[in-house]
């Protein structure tokens, strides 16, 4: 054996399993390619030039030789990357260093790497595991044979004196695959879901609130690629526009989402139009207003469906009633993920999502402005002769509202320049 620890002559990789990949049959290829792509392009928008490779039922990153903190930065961005169910960096063994390219099986080296991760990790009372999960059948061990034999490696050469299969406080876990085993000692939750851009585009109607982000990262998490619309009392220059609240939390989203655009619309047209009229209803009419907008944006920019942030009975204007009326005001699918939800789950979403703090903050969002005291319930008939008397010309308020819109976009929790 060579003098150098066993471990410093092991290639590091970072090990990525998907879980309901699995379930897609013949578009399985797809989705995994999918799911690559998106981790290259997530690792080099921070700074990662690092090869990534699939191989059966798994992603490897190939990391090579980095700082702790480096391999921590690395791993982060992939808790922020839909599709993976675990990750973790692991230890590559090749199958010519355990002797399997000539047919002699050599565990030196395997069992050096073991007893250097097993050591370390010892305290008082502690129990082990070692865990194997044989894929490639052609391996010259059984599973519970390399385990008994590893564990008895560890508890000679080591403090380690207790084992538990069940309830072990420290684990060693090793993948023999056909090219190879991979060793670690930990396996960290992946957000899980869809790969980004399996499953179509989608545009949020974006508030200023709780409720909205995290309704756009639950479609995100399912596949889906993200883009926003927001309503501002007022024309937004870029400048100006880049600091507004809303647009720190797209930019914060945009870590998950990779590439999403935010479309500032000023409601002033709209506010005009129904200036000294005395109508009723008037935030179901401009929560139509907006569904429209947001439809015609939606057929420019290649969206499927809208998605909201509406919750059932959390507020007077996301009633039955009025979440008919507006849907029923737009051709286009609306979307509404968190319609069941409590609040205090959509406050807990958004504080793993790091929004909460930004979500907090005072902001008065353009409903309240419009009404101070909302319709509960609304009829779609009775709103639409409302609207042909206050609005002269519906599709040009639209189009004006539209024209002056100001565009921010972002990559990865970067602002791009505009096109």
């Amino acid at each position: 054996m060579s003098e150098t620890p066993a471990l410093d002559q092991l290639e590091r990789r970072v090990l990525v399993h998907f879980g309901e990949l699995s379930l897609k049959g013949q578009n399985r290829p797809n989705y995994v390619q999918r799911l690559r792509t998106n981790v290259q392009q997530r690792l080099q928008a921070a700074g990662f030039e690092v090869p990534v490779r699939s191989a059966y039922d798994r992603l490897f990153v190939e990391a090579g030789v980095m700082p702790a903190a480096d391999m921590e930065r690395l791993l982060a961005c992939l808790d922020e990357v839909p599709g993976i169910s675990w990750y973790t960096p692991a230890w590559w063994i090749d199958r010519a260093q355990m002797g399997l390219e000539t047919g002699m099986l050599e565990l030196d080296l395997l069992d050096q790497a073991v007893q250097e991760l097993a050591a370390p990790a010892w305290r008082e009372g502690a129990r082990f595991a070692i865990r194997v999960k044989r894929g490639n059948k052609g391996f010259p061990m059984r599973s519970i044979d390399l385990e008994r034999h590893l564990g008895g490696v560890v508890l000679k050469n080591t403090d380690w004196s207790r084992v538990s299969l069940t309830e072990p406080d420290f684990r060693i876990l090793l993948d023999v695959v056909n090219h190879g085993t991979y060793l670690y000692t930990e396996r960290r939750k992946g957000m899980g879901g869809l790969p980004l851009g399996m499953t179509g585009r989608v545009l949020t109607l974006l508030s200023g609130g709780f409720d909205s982000p995290v309704a756009a990262w639950l479609m995100a998490k399912r596949g889906c690629e993200v883009d926003f619309i927001h309503f501002t009392a007022n024309h937004m220059q870029q400048k100006q526009a880049e600091s507004y609240k809303v647009a720190r939390i797209v930019q914060r989203l945009s870590r998950v989402l990779g590439r999403t655009r935010l479309h500032l619309v000023p409601y002033t047209h709209f506010d005009l139009a129904l200036m000294e009229q005395q109508v009723p209803y008037d935030l179901i009419l401009f929560r139509r207003f907006m569904a429209r907008c947001a439809q015609r944006l939606a057929a420019d920019w290649g969206a499927q469906v809208l998605v909201t942030g509406d919750n059932l009975g959390q507020v007077a204007s996301q009633t039955m009633e009025n979440m008919v009326s507006m849907t029923r005001s737009v051709e286009i699918p609306v979307l509404r993920p968190l319609l069941t939800y409590e609040k205090e789950e959509i406050i807990d979403l958004s504080r793993r999502l790091a929004l909460f703090e930004t979500c907090k903050e005072p902001y008065k969002d353009c409903c309240a402005l419009i009404s101070h005291s909302p319709k509960t319930r609304s009829r779609h008939d009775k709103l639409e002769a409302i609207e042909a008397r206050c609005f002269e010309d519906y599709n040009a308020l639209i189009e004006n509202s539209l024209a002056e819109a100001t565009t921010l976009r972002y990559r990865y929790g970067q602002l791009e320049e505009n096109e």
